[in-house]
């Protein structure tokens, strides 16, 4: 199985790819230079968003779906791989559910885009922007 044009949510890696990102620098830099590589690996998203504090995980989700929408990122065929440590839940929303503490948390992840997520395989989605 290869990555899919777009943003690739998967539960393990399906590439190997050019370049790997913690979430937070990936967003830091589509907000300033926009500039990605073809292929690319983020991780830690789920991290980044259960450190947000729960009375601001929707504003966080919504900061971050803007700066994906603002940014040049998609100018030609791209993949995008976001590796999660947790299991990819299509529910009413776009979940991915982790386990911190001994407790099951499910955080927002398809919020981040304009449409819904597609499954395309066990623990893969892809969504676009």
């Amino acid at each position: 199985m290869s990555l899919n044009a777009g943003y690739n949510l998967v539960t393990d890696r399906i590439e190997d790819t050019e370049e790997e990102l913690p979430a937070l620098a990936f967003f830091r830099r589509l907000a300033t230079d926009g500039s990605l590589p073809p292929r690319l690996t983020v991780t830690g998203l789920e991290d980044l968003l259960y450190e947000s504090d729960e009375n601001e995980l929707d504003e966080g989700v919504r900061e971050l779906r803007d700066v994906l929408r603002e940014s040049g990122s998609f100018r030609g065929p791209k993949a995008i791989q976001f590796v999660f440590d947790g299991d990819l839940v299509d529910d009413d929303v776009f979940t991915v559910r982790i386990k911190r503490g001994g407790e099951a948390v499910y955080l927002p992840i398809g919020n981040l885009f304009v449409e819904e997520p597609r499954v395309v395989g066990p623990g893969h989605a892809v969504a676009r922007k």
